[in-house]
């Protein structure tokens, strides 16, 4: 099991990456609301375990193992956002809402939500 630390790094970089090829340790930082110096210490982390590729004052970019990984995070994401639509939450406050559970939920509970918006939208 990924702990929910690790998992919030490699959503960030996903998403930094799919927009500029690559993330930055400033990036993430900035992205997370984090200091500069704890986002250097996880992505250390996250380069031992297999999950990135980083140089000190580098770039950033996922393996193999962490792509897929973000790719699952995304998709959980995606779905998230869609449900929260369809429930009827203010659009602006939908993606902070999604961030503050996302990664508390796990891949089983984020299909039976796509399951109930596929049959919403049977039904509507």
């Amino acid at each position: 099991m990924i702990p929910i630390s690790t998992k919030k790094y490699i959503l960030e970089i996903y998403l930094l990456q799919e927009a500029h090829g690559h993330a930055t340790i400033s990036g993430i930082a900035k992205e997370l609301e984090i200091t500069v110096s704890a986002a250097s210490k996880m992505a250390a982390k996250l380069k031992t375990d297999g999950y990135i590729h980083f140089q000190p004052y580098g770039t950033v970019t996922l393996t193999n193992q962490g792509l897929e990984i973000g790719k699952k995070l995304i998709q959980n994401h995606q779905i998230l956002m869609e449900f929260y639509r369809v429930i009827g939450i203010e659009e602006k406050l939908i993606r902070q809402k999604v961030r503050e559970i996302e990664m508390h939920i796990g891949t089983d509970v984020v299909l039976k939500i796509k399951c109930f918006i596929e049959e919403n939208k049977k039904n509507a």
